[in-house]
């Protein structure tokens, strides 16, 4: 994870400019976790866009990864408690609404106008849920927004598992 996060970071700083800093805060020693790699891409592009949006002169991008668990992320889906390592992706951009943040998931919903799809925030939340893990999206307006990505721990290694991605 810590080498994808860090071939996606360099990605994001051609594409966001030089206007928005990235600082990179990884945990050591990280587990490996269930995920499509070109899916976590897309997510994470996603929300860079996203912030970038956010932030019309500039800002600070902030990636975070850390391992948390073992922890219960619905406890109405699933009581299991499961370790998880948490890839958090914060702002200091405008921020949301309450109403806004209500209704920032919701497949096609965007404040951006002709030029937003809606599907940013959806996709990422079903890319989360579809890893076995799950996203909390946390905005104040005028303090910025965090997106964290929780992604269920491998329970075996790499290469004792056939047909499922890690990284």
């Amino acid at each position: 994870l810590p080498d994808l996060i860090g071939d996606i970071v360099h990605t994001l700083r051609r594409t966001l400019g030089p206007q928005i800093s990235i600082p990179i805060e990884i945990q050591s020693d990280m587990p490996q976790v269930y995920a499509d790699p070109g899916q976590l891409e897309a997510a994470m592009l996603n929300l860079a866009l996203n912030a970038r949006d956010a932030m019309p002169k500039g800002g600070t991008l902030r990636i975070a990864v850390c391992e948390a668990g073992p922890v219960v992320l619905n406890p109405l889906e699933d009581p299991t408690q499961r370790p998880y390592v948490v890839l958090s992706v914060s702002d200091t951009g405008t921020g949301m609404t309450p109403e806004t943040l209500a209704k920032a998931c919701e497949p096609f919903f965007t404040t951006k106008g002709p030029k937003g799809s809606g599907l940013g925030l959806s996709m990422v939340h079903g890319f989360a849920r579809q890893s076995g893990g799950d996203m909390r999206v946390l905005s104040r307006l005028g303090e910025g927004t965090r997106v964290e990505v929780w992604l269920p721990v491998a329970e075996q290694p790499v290469e004792d598992q056939i047909g499922r991605a890690h990284v």
